[in-house]
């Protein structure tokens, strides 16, 4: 029975991993009464050869794989107390549950599912960071536009998704 279950051990521990979660991270802004907040798991990416090969022409069965999961394993959830604009798209008020995807054209999308609506835009993302993350980063700040931004890094990629109010704001008139 031993040598069964060290087999078994040995086995897992060889196995090759795509993606494995990690530390849970909670963030959230206020600013007035609009609250907007962005929980995640870190996700490890294997020393970043699983971003490698998710990106390169040959990871097509990956992609595929991580593409039919993504949603039943979201890897954060954005809530937000007031509609909010995320690029072309418009976010309810309420809790989306946030995961990525990436197309044949290798161009990664973010995508929001609130109950059985999902909403998707592509990323723009720099292909050279710079740094190299080893682990999904989402780094929510205040924006200058009266919302909320974030920061991603996959690997050698990283760039940034904003989120304001979709309602006009007001600016005050200066000048004459």
């Amino acid at each position: 029975m031993n040598k069964l279950l060290s087999l078994a051990l040995s086995l897992a521990l060889c196995a090759p991993i795509f993606a494995q979660r990690g530390p849970k991270l909670e963030q959230s802004i206020t600013a007035g009464d609009v609250k907007m907040s962005l929980n995640y798991t870190s996700i490890s990416f294997g020393e970043g050869k699983t971003v490698a090969t998710l990106m390169s022409k040959e990871g097509g069965e990956m992609r595929t794989m991580i593409n039919e999961r993504a949603s039943s394993r979201p890897a954060a959830t954005f809530t937000t107390s007031i509609d909010v604009k995320c690029g072309d798209l418009t976010l309810a008020a309420g809790e989306h549950k946030v995961y990525f995807t990436v197309g044949d054209d290798l161009a990664i999308s973010i995508n929001f599912k609130s109950g059985d609506k999902v909403q998707t835009s592509k990323l723009e993302l720099a292909t050279d960071a710079g740094h190299e993350s080893k682990q999904l980063m989402m780094c929510l700040y205040a924006n200058d536009k009266g919302g909320a931004g974030v920061y991603l890094a996959f690997g050698k990629m990283s760039g940034m998704v904003d989120f304001v109010p979709a309602a006009k704001v007001e600016t005050p008139k200066t000048g004459k």
